[in-house]
């Protein structure tokens, strides 16, 4: 017998809502195959929210993230909402206690990209570091923000890593190329942050002696991973560092516009696309679905689906190498609709 999960989706701003129920409509098609069911519960949070209740993150939002089997999120919109409309992406990931953003980034056949050989994930610590949100006033002219970076957050964030490297384990193998986390660090500069910060990378580390480990300067990495992405598996980064190798990462294979994200804790875990809200195509049912189509892929595997997650990849990839139902920003004239149409009898 099939299993059946809750799901909440907090379908955002913009194109959020647009996307998400082209995901939705993806998941829904796999019980008609013998494929797990879904019971979407819809809560509201973002830009939006804030406009309509003056808060961006309503409590009940996250009492039903919390009680649902896992999240999926739309984008939203948080640069508009004020600081006393709080900060929608960083009350789920607090509410939720996920310890990292996962990021796989690959090259795809039918999608020009710089790099052929790009095949990496990018495990970012998500609650602290530069984004830590505590800033001061220094002076009529000058401001101050606190890198906070903790023993605790650390090792969550790379054992996350490594559980990452080892389940990329047999197909690294197969196409013969090492199982490796590359930990990413400025430590001559930021000395006691980033010397804590590769203490319990190291700690880690030595728990799986199966798996290379290294370290790399962060400019280092950045200048290595546009001379030579396809030797990177696993990169394992603070919060600021991990946000802007994340987005090389995908520049690298397809672009954000088919970018996913996982945040995982050890009791929750919520998906998102890395796109934003695009207001200049909101409403016009134009937008690509692919990235959040692949992020409910990512959340259909940490569900323990993982058949039908290889599914909805496949389909995904299939129809993008196909070219013929294909959203602008791909090179096409299809809507959203058409494309998640597409997708589906694909599978």
């Amino acid at each position: 017998m099939a299993n059946s999960y809750r799901i909440c989706v907090m379908p955002g701003d913009g194109i959020g809502r647009e996307v998400t129920d082209c995901a939705r409509r993806v998941l829904d098609s796999l019980s008609a195959g013998g494929g797990p069911s879904f019971t979407w519960e819809e809560q509201p949070a973002g830009h939006g929210t804030f406009l309509e209740t003056s808060h961006s993150l309503p409590g009940a939002t996250l009492d039903t993230a919390r009680a649902a089997d896992a999240v999926l999120l739309g984008a939203m919109d948080v640069e508009q909402i004020p600081p006393h409309g709080g900060d929608p992406l960083g009350g789920v990931r607090k509410g939720l206690e996920v310890g990292a953003s996962v990021r796989p980034s690959r090259a795809v056949a039918g999608v020009d990209s710089p790099s052929a050989d790009i095949d990496c994930v990018v495990v970012r610590e998500v609650t602290e570091g530069m984004y830590a949100r505590i800033e001061h006033m220094a002076g009529d002219d000058a401001a101050c923000a606190v890198r906070l970076v903790t023993r605790e957050a650390s090792l969550r964030c790379a054992r996350i890593a490594f559980a990452q490297a080892a389940a990329r384990r047999d197909a690294r193998a197969a196409d013969g190329k090492p199982t490796r986390v590359t930990a990413v660090h400025k430590v001559g500069v930021l000395k006691l942050t980033d010397g804590l910060f590769l203490e319990a990378c190291r700690a880690v580390a030595d728990d799986h002696p199966d798996i290379e480990y290294e370290t790399a300067n962060v400019d280092a990495c950045a200048m290595e991973m546009v001379r030579d992405p396809g030797r990177f598996d696993v990169i394992l980064a603070t919060n600021a560092f991990g946000d802007i190798l994340s987005d090389i990462a995908a520049g690298l294979a397809t672009g954000l516009g088919l970018a996913a994200s996982a945040c995982i804790g050890e009791r929750w875990a919520y998906f998102e696309p890395v796109h934003g809200t695009a207001p200049d195509i909101a409403g016009k049912g134009i937008a690509n679905p692919s990235a959040t189509i692949l992020t409910a892929a990512m959340m259909l595997q940490h569900l323990g689906e993982s058949d039908a997650a290889a599914r909805v990849e496949r389909a995904v990839y299939g129809v993008i190498e196909a070219g013929d139902v294909l959203t602008a920003d791909l090179g096409g004239s299809a809507t959203s609709a058409a494309m998640t149409d597409a997708v589906i009898a694909a599978m």
